[in-house]
């Protein structure tokens, strides 16, 4: 009967427990990362009164064995504070509190007035901590020769304070890298005006179509009165008439070539005495002739240059022109520049001082400063470009005193891409990459690139290099390149030269400087990864937040507060890694979120009221043991 009595007083105290533990379940429903507590009952042991070997145990009442965690994961909801912070697995944050170290799912951190990013209780979070962030005399600097890419290795688990005046400093740039196509088509939309030091064979007409010239391609150029150039010769013809009876002899003074003819015959000499004396004299020289109705015709294969001291002869020249990508001879020639020079040089033969060739916006000028008249005409030849022709033949023409002839324009093939770069001192330089066809021969086509680096709209700097493609558009040579100004930068080329693109050109500019920027606020990854977000467009890593594991969550002691703290059961906190030694989360961070409490209202709810049923009934145990105590009592008097 006593033994009634003090189960009933058991069952009080231990269902008494169990509406405190469930009471404060329900208490702590909006708490968060709260972890709930389940109550668990064992029976006190038992007395036998028998030796049956069938079981007579009378138990003793009941007993609270353990307050167990549930440690399942709560709901994650949102928030606006890029410090809350929820783990969507497994996983503890770390903080300190004094000298002691804490776990903890609570993701409730803010900055404190230093800056440290702490929780409620003032317990700083601990993190693996770049150490880049420098204090200077106006605030803090972030040091960009440290290393974070693998901030958990360095083992420097710290608080961190997150200040608001940081600066990320300039960065000189060292090295570009451009990806481009450089569009190599035949038939261009927009080419631009050619430079005097490109080659003929990259060159376009004014209609935009490649000139296509080839070593060989070449064109007559010819000076003066009534030359031609037919068969491979220059023809000059001579005309010879009867000599008037004057009292003067008949004198021919001229050269050909070089060699000089002369010839003095007596006054009114017949047309037939002259031909036949001036025969014999270039037949002396070695000089080509023919004869002709009205006299002479010289002749001559590669060039004809006749100059005249006298009245009977006048001064004629005749030049070919050949084109070749690498010129040996005088008469070849590759680029603008070149022609333009071959063909001041004839002109001085017959016309010395009195004229000056030049390049200009992809014309050849040809400029009359004198008070006479310039004859000159292109002819075809029997190799001939006909493109290059139809474009340069109006430089040859009869040129009025003080007046120019001008070839139509030669066009070029130009691509430019541009971007910046950055100086030490943070100053932003504009890079420019212009890219013309400079020479296209049988194996590679050539093109020059140069680049320019400009400061306030000034060149500062400009290098020049010669891109070798092959005949399939991809890049041979140079790799790479290198410029001194403002800074020695390497610069990465990934070229291509395709055709049939349309005209749309493919571009891409990457370069490793940074311009100062100022902070404006910080952010956290899904890794624990901890950015600070800078004006110029660039972010740093500062920290990682760690997320420890740990054998045994349930063998974690709660200290109160959503903290707990390792013990024997559950084993010390470690992080996980992974076959090669690198650390992994194990769960992701999300910024701006918490997690709730994992109570189960319905559920709690129930409990409490299981509970409170079952305290009602130890207690009617109670009363009952006592009445039936009483009776007993009675019995006896």
């Amino acid at each position: 009967m006593t033994t009634s009595f003090f189960n009933g007083i058991s069952g009080l105290k231990s269902f008494q427990n169990g509406i405190d533990i469930w009471g404060d379940n329900i208490a702590n429903i909006n708490t968060t990362a709260f972890k709930e507590s389940v109550p668990e009952f064992s029976t006190i042991f038992a007395k036998n009164i028998s030796s049956s070997p069938i079981s007579s145990d009378v138990g003793l009442g009941s007993m609270l064995d353990a307050s167990a965690k549930n440690m399942q994961m709560g709901s994650l909801i949102n928030t606006d504070k890029t410090f809350d912070l929820a783990l969507d697995k497994e996983g503890w944050f770390e903080v300190k509190k004094g000298d002691k170290n804490f776990y903890t799912r609570d993701g409730r951190f803010s900055r404190d007035a230093n800056g440290y990013l702490v929780n409620n209780e003032g317990a700083y979070l601990i993190v693996a901590n770049a150490d880049n962030l420098l204090k200077t005399n106006n605030g803090y600097m972030i040091n960009t020769s440290i290393n974070t890419d693998n901030l958990t290795d360095t083992g420097n688990f710290s608080p961190i304070s997150l200040p608001d005046n940081v600066i990320l400093p300039a960065v000189a740039t060292s090295n570009i890298q451009i990806k481009a196509n450089l569009n190599n088509d035949d038939k261009l939309l927009n080419p631009v005006p050619a430079q005097g030091d490109l080659y003929f064979s990259a060159l376009y007409d004014k209609d935009g179509n490649l000139l296509n010239m080839v070593d060989g391609n070449s064109v007559a150029y010819t000076l003066g009165d009534n030359i031609t150039y037919d068969n491979g010769l220059f023809q000059k013809e001579i005309c010879i008439s009867d000599d008037i009876k004057d009292g003067k002899d008949v004198n021919y003074d001229f050269s050909v070539n070089g060699k000089e003819i002369k010839l003095t015959l007596p006054d009114g000499s017949t047309k037939d005495e002259i031909t036949s004396a001036l025969e014999n004299v270039l037949k002396t020289n070695g000089i080509l002739y023919q004869k002709s109705d009205n006299g002479l015709i010289i002749e001559s294969k590669d060039y004809l240059v006749i100059k005249s001291n006298d009245n009977l002869v006048k001064s004629a020249a005749g030049y070919k022109f050949v084109y070749k990508n690498t010129p040996v001879n005088p008469e070849e020639f590759n680029t603008l520049d070149s022609l333009a020079s071959k063909m001041q040089e004839a002109l001085n033969t017959i016309y010395p001082n009195q004229t000056k060739v030049s390049v200009e916006n992809g014309k050849i000028v040809v400029n009359n400063l004198s008070d006479k008249i310039i004859e000159s005409k292109f002819m075809q030849t029997e190799n001939n470009n006909d493109l290059f022709f139809k474009n340069i033949s109006s430089a040859g023409n009869i040129i009025q005193p003080y007046t120019v002839a001008k070839s139509y324009q030669f066009s070029a093939n130009e691509q430019s891409f541009g971007g910046y770069i950055y100086e030490s001192n943070g100053d932003k330089d504009e890079i420019s990459f212009n890219f013309l066809k400079k020479e296209v021969t049988s194996d590679n086509t050539i093109w020059k690139g140069t680049v320019s680096v400009l400061k306030d709209n000034n060149i500062i700097s400009q290098n020049s290099f010669d891109f070798v493609f092959n005949n399939d558009g991809f890049l041979i040579s140079p790799k790479n390149i290198t410029i001194d100004t403002p800074q020695k930068i390497t610069i990465d080329t990934n070229l291509s030269a395709f055709r049939g693109v349309d005209n749309k050109i493919s571009y891409s500019f990457a370069q490793n400087g940074v311009e100062e920027g100022y902070l404006k606020d910080y952010n956290i990854n899904q890794n624990g990864d901890i950015f600070a977000n800078f004006s110029n467009d660039k972010s740093v890593k500062v920290a990682t937040i760690p997320i420890y594991h740990f054998v045994n969550d349930q063998g974690l002691e709660s200290v109160g507060n959503s903290l707990f703290q390792q013990t024997s059961n559950s084993n010390k906190a470690f992080l996980y890694k992974d076959a090669n030694g690198n650390y992994i989360p194990g769960s992701n961070i999300h910024s701006h979120m918490l997690e709730t409490s994992n109570v189960q209202m319905t559920q709690a709810m129930t409990e409490l009221i299981i509970n409170q049923k079952a305290f009602s009934a130890a207690a009617k145990t109670v009363t009952t043991s006592d009445e039936m105590i009483q009776k007993a009592i009675n019995m006896k008097r």
